[in-house]
């Protein structure tokens, strides 16, 4: 189980994913994963501010004692898994679509769950001597 080190809530603003990377880099200052996190944390939430209805996100960042493996999840208000802002489709949304493939290549595992009130995007990063 990882050790709690960040908790927090952002408005679904162009702010968030400035925001959350701050929040991330404070946790994980001189970390080996804290460059990979940041790039994840800004794709996740650039994902929810363009393919779902949010006001506001949450995100919980933990490191697991001893191995020093990275958890991060990001919580958005739509608990659909599909893309829930009308403003997302067309054009601009064949255009983009990069977020949750670089979440999967660089990331350990990932995933989607649903909570009933929302979505959880969440990833595991290992330290270089822990990647697989």
């Amino acid at each position: 189980m990882p050790a709690h080190l960040v908790d927090i809530t952002l408005p679904a603003t162009p702010e968030a994913a400035r925001s959350a990377r701050r929040a991330l880099s404070e946790a994980v200052a001189g970390s080996d994963v804290a460059d990979d996190a940041r790039l994840l944390v800004s794709e996740a939430v650039g994902n929810a501010l363009r393919h779902t209805v949010s006001t506001r996100l949450r995100m919980v960042v933990g490191v697991e004692a001893g191995t020093g493996r990275l958890l991060c999840a990001l919580r958005d208000d739509t608990p659909v898994l599909g893309p829930a802002n009308p403003a997302a489709t067309g054009c601009a949304r064949r255009e983009s679509g990069r977020g949750l493939g670089l979440i999967a290549a660089l990331s350990q595992s990932w995933g989607i769950a649903t909570d009933g009130a929302g979505k959880w995007v969440w990833f595991w990063l290992g330290s270089s001597a822990n990647r697989v």
